[in-house]
């Protein structure tokens, strides 16, 4: 009797496994290489499940490990910027349906292209949005003058922009980014933006946490804006996570959340991260499918054609 028990209470365990990863996904944070320097741990990761990740040894192998951890939990579409416009090419050759491409900053702070640029690209289908913008790595703020012309460009043309806000690796400002100041990660920096450009498109990666605070004010007066919770999943104690989370949720932000990863070197993170938001304790079924696929859905202005596809 108690072997049956056993028998069946793992039936149907498996069978709701089953049926939780038949439903898509949708990665609005994912980040591409043309190159990857190998062997780069995940040290910085306050999980320790995530600090035992480490980088693949070369770009083609990083995507053929990032197409299987999508396979594996149902991610049918994912943002993927970069600073090569190549990388974003090759990955959506590799999976043309799996990808939407986007720019980030050069080495300058930043983007890769002119405003004109931004435009063609978005005609030709390279690029669908403007990020992630990675001003806060090289000291700059989000309203430097040099970017309204992008702004201008993006609103005009609808073009979902993508700002990092928030964290940063530990050691960053004196290590790989001198110029990385915590302050420029506010997220009321980027209000000077939403007020000259009203019809602008746009989230904040990362939640700006740990300015929660912030981002709650910030989603309150600007209705149309977003965030992602990308790598606070797997680079954040679990607790630290729930926080933030439960903040923007009892806030009544739960269909302005969207599921991002920041998978930058770790694929394995795609996993953990997915596992984090269905395990997460205070979340319905439904707020978790507003989180993992409806919210980015509604966001990205998916055709009823593609959604219907997702689901199949």
């Amino acid at each position: 009797m108690k072997n049956l028990l056993t028998f069946l209470l793992v039936l149907i365990s498996h069978t709701a496994f089953g049926q939780e990863n038949k439903h898509p996904i949708i990665d609005i944070h994912l980040h591409a290489y043309e190159t990857i320097q190998p062997g780069i741990p995940a040290s910085w990761a306050g999980e320790m499940e995530a600090q035992a990740l480490t980088s693949s040894e070369d770009a083609t192998k990083h995507l053929q490990q990032v197409l299987s951890q999508m396979n594996k939990n149902n991610i049918v579409l994912a943002l993927t910027s970069s600073t090569s416009l190549n990388a974003i090419k090759t990955w959506k050759q590799a999976e043309p349906d799996a990808f939407i491409g986007g720019i980030q900053t050069n080495d300058k702070g930043l983007p890769i292209v002119s405003p004109d640029s931004l435009k063609l690209l978005k005609d030709q289908g390279v690029i669908e949005v403007f990020g992630e913008l990675g001003f806060q790595y090289f000291g700059l703020s989000p309203d430097d003058p040099r970017i309204d012309p992008y702004y201008k460009v993006a609103e005009k043309n609808n073009i979902p922009v993508c700002l990092h806000t928030g964290l940063g690796p530990p050691g960053g400002p004196h290590s790989f980014a001198p110029e990385f100041r915590t302050t420029l990660g506010k997220p009321t920096l980027f209000e000077p933006v939403l007020v000259k450009h009203p019809k602008l498109k746009a989230f904040l990666a990362h939640a700006g946490w740990p300015f929660i605070s912030e981002t709650i004010a910030m989603m309150y007066i600007y209705p149309e804006l977003y965030v992602d919770i990308g790598v606070l999943t797997w680079a954040l104690p679990k607790k630290v996570y729930y926080s933030a989370l439960k903040e923007l949720m009892d806030a009544g932000f739960g269909k302005r959340i969207m599921f991002g990863t920041d998978q930058m070197m770790w694929p394995e993170a795609i996993d953990i991260a997915v596992q984090t938001v269905r395990n997460t304790p205070f979340l319905s079924e439904e707020e978790k499918r507003h989180i993992l696929y409806n919210n980015a859905a509604r966001f990205l202005e998916l055709d009823e054609e593609t959604i219907a596809k997702h689901h199949e």
